[in-house]
């Protein structure tokens, strides 16, 4: 106590010093002393080199802000008390570059790009025509297919759940507490396995994952009004048998869901979401179809509606899987900006090819997607955010390489304009403008993206709570 307070009366004095010095150089009347500083007051005091970053505040400075050393910025270096872009960064062509910030020593070009070698493109080709790196020079798509699915149709996936080699899709009817598999017969056209199949209470996640050890890709589910979580086993030919429903917690609201081996013990686990709880549930898989007993741990304040979705990967690279939810990670809670507004669903996939996993979510908040490149350690980069359109309202998010030049782009179910929006990806978690893909369907819930037809090209697919059906629209891009 003793040093504690002799450690106030120090600053006290250092800072009635400070303020001397300003009384005698201003007309102020007053000075205004912050004896407990944090980090997200909105005021610059304490060690903090910018507003609310560096110093001892766990958020890094953004370029142009104040710093004392490199450790105080985010992605940038500290040059002269200011946080500066890298070289390869800094919005200009210089150095070897042969376009801005990328080819030569820089990372590699996007489609389009100048280029003087092969080796300067992520496609691995420049056109020695154009000098540019190669790829879809136009991407746009068939108007939509649509098949009817069931009542509020809402999340949705793909994957091979016939194992004929092709992509099919499986939808989560909300208000029939149902999921509808449609089988794509090898060109893009899909048939629907009748009937639906009944699973927890108002379904709003679902994925696929591998439950019996069988090889034989199974579907889960988060029921929002069933405060559970659903698996059913696929026989084979994309046929879904009754449920194994566990419970998370009562009055939970049970949103979204991912999958992974978080034990590390070979089977997979289940780690659903529970925004009216404000926790996560945890389900340890047995490796024959069932989870064991819900682990609920809290996150967030009851009464914010969040964490609404979850992701699982390995972030920091030593084997094991991680947990990230749309507002920080979990396993010593560390907190990243994301930068978006009203965040719903969220994935993880490598954006900028550097090996590490990055987390990308829609904003339905600010009409954009975020984008949190990871650092290969379980931390990531503030949020890097790029609009989807406005007033687009984005509720889901996929990934696929659309103009095939070798960077992933994105996908997003707009809830708001009924549309989709293509972002071509720059290579560095940030996007071109987006590309309005025409109407998709009524309230998209539901998004993913795909080799539907086999040419090569992915295809887009969208689960339509207004029209209760799932549409597809294949790739017309050249």
């Amino acid at each position: 106590m003793r040093m504690k307070r002799k450690a106030i009366q120090a600053y006290l004095f250092a800072a009635l010093l400070a303020c001397a010095g300003v009384w005698a150089s201003s007309a102020l009347s007053g000075c205004i002393f912050y004896l407990n500083p944090q980090c997200n007051d909105q005021i610059s005091n304490g060690d903090e080199t910018g507003l609310d970053c560096g110093g001892s505040c766990p958020q890094r400075c953004n370029v142009g802000d104040g710093c004392s050393s490199d450790a105080d910025c985010d992605d940038s270096t500290c040059r002269s008390g200011t946080c500066t872009a890298f070289p390869c960064a800094n919005g200009v062509k210089d150095g070897d570059e042969t376009d801005v910030d990328c080819g030569g020593t820089c990372r590699k070009c996007a489609g389009a790009r100048q280029c003087t070698a092969d080796t300067d493109c992520f496609s691995g080709t420049c056109e020695p025509a154009s000098m540019t790196c190669s790829g879809l020079t136009m991407v746009s798509f068939a108007d939509a297919v649509s098949y009817d699915s069931g009542f509020k149709t809402y999340a949705m996936f793909t994957g091979d759940l016939n194992g004929d080699g092709v992509l099919d899709i499986a939808a989560a009817n909300e208000a029939e507490s149902s999921i509808a598999v449609f089988i794509n017969l090898g060109t893009g056209v899909f048939q629907r396995v009748a009937p639906s199949f009944p699973t927890g209470e108002y379904p709003t996640g679902i994925t696929s994952g591998d439950f019996n050890n069988d090889h034989i890709p199974d579907v889960v589910t988060a029921n929002y009004h069933g405060n559970s979580v659903s698996v059913l086993l696929n026989n084979g030919s994309g046929v879904l048998g009754a449920p194994f429903s566990s419970p998370t917690v009562a009055g939970a609201e049970t949103s979204n869901l991912a999958v992974g081996d978080v034990n590390g013990d070979g089977k997979l686990d289940v780690v659903a979401t529970n925004p009216s709880n404000a926790s996560i549930s945890q389900f340890f898989g047995n490796g024959d179809g069932t989870l064991g007993t819900a682990t609920t741990m809290p996150l967030g304040i009851i009464g914010d509606y969040r964490p609404f979705s979850v992701a699982v990967g390995d972030f920091d690279e030593n084997g094991t899987a991680d947990i990230a939810v749309a507002d920080g990670t979990y396993q010593a809670e560390q907190s990243f900006q994301a930068g978006g507004t009203g965040a719903r669903i969220m994935i993880t996939a490598d954006m900028n090819h550097d090996g590490h996993l990055d987390l990308i979510s829609a904003n339905r908040g600010s009409n954009d997607v975020s984008v949190l490149i990871g650092r290969g350690d379980g931390t990531f980069r503030k949020g890097v955010v790029s609009t989807t359109g406005r007033d687009t309202g984005p509720y889901a998010v996929a990934v696929a390489d659309f103009n095939r030049d070798g960077v992933p782009d994105v996908f997003t179910a707009n809830y708001v304009t009924g549309n989709g929006s293509v972002l071509l990806g720059i290579g560095d978690g940030t996007f071109e403008d987006p590309i309005d893909v025409g109407p998709t369907g009524s309230a998209c819930y539901g998004a993913a993206a795909g080799d539907f037809d086999g040419d090569g090209k992915p295809d887009l697919a969208n689960g339509n709570a207004n029209d209760n059906n799932v549409t597809v629209k294949l790739s017309t891009s050249q």
